[in-house]
């Protein structure tokens, strides 16, 4: 059994997710192979990938550079090893909140599990679902639908405003509570933030992997992103 993981005081819902393989870097990239369970050592759901991996055409990110111009207004910290895991990914969709993103092949994500949708928890290695309202140790990511207002329990810095999904308005934002930090996007779904709903993605320094890279790769899955469900 996992260990209940440390979180902000913020509203944190459960989620998972189904996944069919990608071969095109467009954010409205079709699945274009028939899902194919893969075993796994985990309990149910299998927290991974059912799809084989198609080779994309993104570019790697020039050494040299420190920036890169994301998609909606949004910049990123050029990492070379997120970049070379985007290059193969797989697409899965989460019905639910109405949202579908592409995450690395090499990673693993989600089934239903209870009340936890498919496509919300990513991590880089295998794991094992524990009791339900816990999040894997494992998981290096996380996306769920909260309701409005801002986030709070602690202290905010690094804001930045842009578009998921080219039509969704969102905010991107650091936040340090203690002695740990997460990096975050908002992204509203209704009427206003403040009306909620609005999702989330986040990884924080208590989530599996290594930190940089999981914000990294949260950056470049964002930029896939698209709304499949009726956004109000």
């Amino acid at each position: 059994m996992t260990r209940l993981p440390r979180a902000l005081s913020i509203a944190t819902l459960l989620i998972v997710a189904a996944c069919t393989a990608s071969t095109n870097s467009s954010p409205s990239a079709e699945p274009t192979a028939t899902p194919e369970p893969t075993p796994t050592a985990s309990e149910s759901p299998e927290p991974t990938p059912s799809a084989t991996a198609a080779q994309t055409d993104s570019p790697e990110a020039s050494p040299s550079a420190s920036q890169i111009e994301g998609e909606g207004g949004f910049t990123w910290e050029s990492n070379a090893e997120a970049d070379a895991l985007m290059l193969e990914r797989f697409d899965c969709q989460n019905l639910d909140d109405g949202y579908q993103v592409e995450f690395p092949a090499e990673w693993n994500t989600n089934a239903e599990f209870g009340s936890v949708p498919t496509c919300s928890w990513f991590a880089p290695t295998e794991y094992e679902t524990g009791a339900p309202g816990s999040v894997p140790d494992e998981v290096a990511i996380e996306i769920f639908v909260m309701g409005g207002g801002r986030i709070t329990g602690g202290e905010e810095s690094d804001r930045r405003e842009g578009f998921i999904g080219a039509t969704q308005p969102a905010y991107r934002l650091s936040v340090t509570h203690g002695d740990e930090t997460a990096y975050m996007y908002v992204v509203q779904l209704g009427p206003t933030l403040a009306d909620g709903p609005n999702l989330v993605a986040r990884t924080t320094t208590e989530m599996g992997g290594d930190f940089d890279l999981n914000r990294a790769v949260l950056d470049r899955m964002m930029a896939t992103m698209e709304f499949i469900g009726v956004i109000q």
